[in-house]
């Protein structure tokens, strides 16, 4: 199993913190969150990922330069943002045949994605997405589904929340098949337009719920949430 992980956000949202050190490498209790989300990948199975960066392309590199554990590492820059779909679309030559994992950098996880592989395996899916439940939606990507846990329904960043919802956790399971028929060098989105398009086409798009929500790291209330877990864990 192979991996990608979404490193090439400004990080607009920590605000001067992302201006000078990238999403990825931020430190969640000693440790930039990249590591930590590569020793997570490594529990998983993941033995290569591949790392798309662009804003602060140069501190990720030196990382990964400087990384001596046990997965294989490959670095993409970005000349322009991609967006989400378009950056895995111009990585898909450096991913091995396959479904693969995408990670976004910027979400902390500690749950085992056995679930979430084994859906997808069993249902055939094109792309099977993690989500979890949040009591508000406001700001963040909601997905609606049907008893069997098929995707019917994809909403981005909401303005206002009406109570909980399912929320695009970040993390999905795809096949090469859904990503090849892209243009190369375009920018697109998984949540705007690739995921919503498979839905209307009629494909196989599922959802497994998370029992427990991610951290998204790429807001300041965020990041000391995954400081304080992390902390936590340590201690526990």
């Amino acid at each position: 199993m192979n991996a990608m992980i979404l490193a090439a956000g400004r990080g607009t949202r920590l605000g001067t913190l992302g201006r000078s050190v990238p999403k990825v490498l931020v430190d969640v209790g000693g440790k930039p969150l990249l590591e930590r989300n590569l020793d997570f990948l490594y529990r998983q199975g993941v033995r290569r990922v591949v790392i798309n960066a662009h804003h602060l392309a140069e501190s990720v590199q030196a990382f990964v330069a400087g990384y001596a554990g046990p997965i294989e590492i490959m670095v993409i820059v970005e000349d322009k943002l991609l967006g989400t779909a378009g950056g895995v679309r111009n990585a898909l030559p450096d991913l091995e045949p396959g479904p693969f994992i995408v990670f976004y950098g910027d979400v902390l996880i500690d749950e085992p994605l056995d679930p979430l592989l084994d859906l997808h395996r069993s249902r055939g899916a094109v792309a099977t997405l993690a989500v979890h439940e949040a009591e508000s939606a406001e700001g963040k990507g909601t997905v609606e589904i049907d008893q069997t846990g098929r995707v019917t329904r994809f909403a981005e960043k909401q303005a206002t929340s009406a109570g909980p919802a399912l929320i695009n956790s970040g993390i999905y399971v795809l096949e090469r098949d859904l990503i090849a028929p892209l243009t190369p060098g375009v920018p697109c989105d998984f949540g705007q337009d690739v995921l919503p398009a498979a839905v209307e086409r009629g494909e196989p798009v599922y959802a497994g719920r998370l029992a427990a929500p991610v951290i998204d790291i790429g807001t300041p209330e965020g990041l000391d949430d995954a400081r304080a877990s992390a902390v936590g864990r340590q201690h526990g």
